[in-house]
């Protein structure tokens, strides 16, 4: 005879089995955006540039900033593009001392990161009983400290490691850090460049190293054509863009990452050509 008891059980059963599905089709991804140099930093967070650049030092949900900040805006234009896969408790913006313009400061930048993200990692685990996967995006040297924190991963919960993606645009090539994206600590590496983007290639990264003087004296702008990331030859309504520009497309990032994942098809590495019509 089928018992009330048994009857509750199965229930209790049911709805377990419903969540795990429900848990399952949603997605689990953090994204973090990191900045770029900002020189004289905390003088202009005295000035009406703040809005343009303010972001409190380590990792902070973009949702906490006032929401006319450029931060805020980025967030806010990704989740209204994918909700799906981006949302207000997943979305975080890094803050760095940028004004620091040594090779140093933002592997340094890249050691904090890593460490702020375990934090993150471990309280999404105890919320969500998932292993979150962590997208990151920097721009400009910003993607360096990105490159930089493969210095520190795997990133590991509970035995489980977990899966790191890095997104760099405009970012100053440099030998310094140059083989982190050789290393196999990124699940995916993506490298957008501009031929219109001059500022890319300014920093002289040969004053500090006399070995590459001669054939990289100024920064590159693309990696070995056999490192294992997608280098992204990257358009805007069929037109290069400049550096400064790079940062009225983050908020499109969502059209960004379909285009480029289509066109990448699979690939670990590799160079190919993505124009967003925006």
């Amino acid at each position: 005879m089928f018992s009330r008891k048994k009857f509750f059980i199965l229930l209790i059963i049911f709805t377990h089995i419903n969540l795990l599905a429900q848990r399952s089709k949603k997605d689990h991804t953090i994204t973090v955006f990191v900045h770029e140099t900002f020189p004289m930093r905390r003088l202009l967070h005295h000035t009406p540039a703040k809005s343009l650049l303010y972001t409190e030092q380590g990792l902070c949900l973009a949702k906490n900033l006032p929401n006319h900040y450029h931060f805020y805006k980025i967030a806010q234009g990704c989740i209204k593009l994918n909700s799906h896969d981006y949302g207000w408790d997943r979305f975080y913006i890094f803050g760095w001392k940028s004004e620091k313009i040594l090779n140093s400061s933002r592997k340094n930048a890249a050691k904090d990161l890593v460490t702020a993200l375990a934090q993150v990692v471990d309280s999404y685990y105890i919320q969500h009983g998932v292993h979150p996967s962590i997208r990151l995006i920097g721009f400009s040297h910003g993607g360096n400290v990105v490159l930089h924190t493969a210095n520190y991963l795997p990133l590991v919960h509970n035995t489980i490691p977990i899966d790191v993606q890095a997104w760099i645009f405009g970012t100053p090539i440099q030998q310094a850090n140059h083989d982190c994206v050789n290393q196999g600590k990124f699940t995916q590496c993506y490298s957008f460049y501009s031929e219109k983007d001059w500022i890319q290639r300014i920093d002289p990264q040969g004053l500090c190293n006399k070995k590459i003087r001669k054939d990289h004296f100024w920064s590159d702008r693309t990696f070995d054509k056999d490192a294992s990331c997608i280098q992204v030859k990257f358009t805007v309504n069929d037109k290069s863009i400049s550096h400064i520009y790079y940062r009225s497309v983050f908020k499109y990032f969502p059209i960004i990452e379909q285009i480029t994942q289509s066109q990448s098809d699979g690939l670990q590495s590799g160079m190919i050509a993505v124009d967003v019509k925006i």
